[in-house]
């Protein structure tokens, strides 16, 4: 079930019954219909590591929503690689909360003002220095920011190379593509050169009498490749994480003891949807009253 409770108040403000058996790919759907209830275009939206999805979080960012969720498979930071658009940025575009203006502003490398004050940050990086991927004894490469990447198949006499989890945390690409590098490396070839995106990394370089393959066009391709690509950041923000667990579970918690709802009695997802609307409406009833008072919320329901 997703869920969006309202973090001052602690209201459950929208939620979602689904017969999902996990909560990845629910966070866009539960906030955008959490930020029509609230009357808002624009969100912060805290999540457990359950609902870890690239895409899912992506369409966040992309529709207004600042997603913090917990790291599943990155350390420090989760890291997007988008494709760069360039489009003349204005002052309207960057104060704009519509998704369209947002989407803009993300894919020229410009942080959108909805953004700002949040561990998200957007770095637009252009083509640099020549690195190169390199083949060790082992039968491992070495990438040019120093990670390994393994052998995942072979093609011909060709072997093929890479690594995913080393590709999500690298901070200077290496290819403006969206997915991880591969590098294919031939019988007689242990160099792979390639120009790197961004500054500021500590590059490895060619190494003197490397074997690079007459037939690796990657430097020849550099006018058909992008020149410029996004890099989107999203550092770890633990006391916002901690602070979710205080807030979210309290909720939930008081609604299965207090009104007895351990578990569902109804079995169809229309009628399971309506039995926790229920539960949820008493205890955003009970909890308004203990906020407002009774007649000042008999007042504000009279309008």
């Amino acid at each position: 079930m997703g869920r969006y409770l309202h973090e001052d108040s602690h209201l459950i403000a929208e939620y979602e019954v689904t017969n999902h058996n996990t909560d990845q790919g629910l966070l866009t759907q539960v906030c955008n219909q959490a930020k029509e209830t609230l009357g808002v275009e624009t969100i912060e939206a805290v999540a457990d590591k359950g609902y870890e999805s690239r895409n899912d979080i992506e369409n966040c960012m992309m529709s207004g929503t600042m997603p913090q969720v917990a790291l599943k498979y990155d350390k420090d930071e989760r890291i997007f690689n988008i494709p760069y658009e360039n489009c003349e940025i204005k002052d309207e575009f960057k104060v704009s909360k519509k998704p369209e203006d947002i989407q803009k502003c993300l894919h020229a490398g410009i942080l959108p003002d909805c953004y700002k004050n949040t561990t998200l940050s957007v770095e637009l990086q252009s083509r640099s220095e020549i690195s190169c991927f390199i083949r060790n004894a082992d039968n491992t490469v070495t990438c040019p920011a120093g990670k390994i990447l393994s052998p995942i198949k072979y093609k011909e006499n060709a072997t093929i190379y890479a690594s995913k989890e080393a590709c999500r945390q690298c901070k200077n690409r290496c290819t403006a593509s969206r997915g991880r590098k591969t590098v294919s490396f031939g019988p007689e070839t242990d160099c792979v050169p390639v120009i790197m995106y961004g500054q500021g990394c500590k590059l490895q370089q060619i190494p003197e009498n490397a074997r690079i393959s007459p037939y690796n066009h990657t430097l020849d391709r550099t006018d058909y490749s992008p020149q410029k690509t996004v890099v989107i950041r999203i550092k770890d923000d633990k006391e916002k994480l901690k602070q979710r667990m205080c807030t979210v579970e309290h909720p939930f918690g008081t609604v299965k003891w207090y009104d007895g709802a351990h578990f569902v009695l109804c079995n169809v997802i229309e009628k399971a949807t309506a039995e926790l609307g229920l539960s949820f409406l008493a205890y955003n009833l009970k909890r308004a009253i203990k906020i407002m008072g009774v007649p000042t919320l008999i007042a504000a329901m009279r309008g």
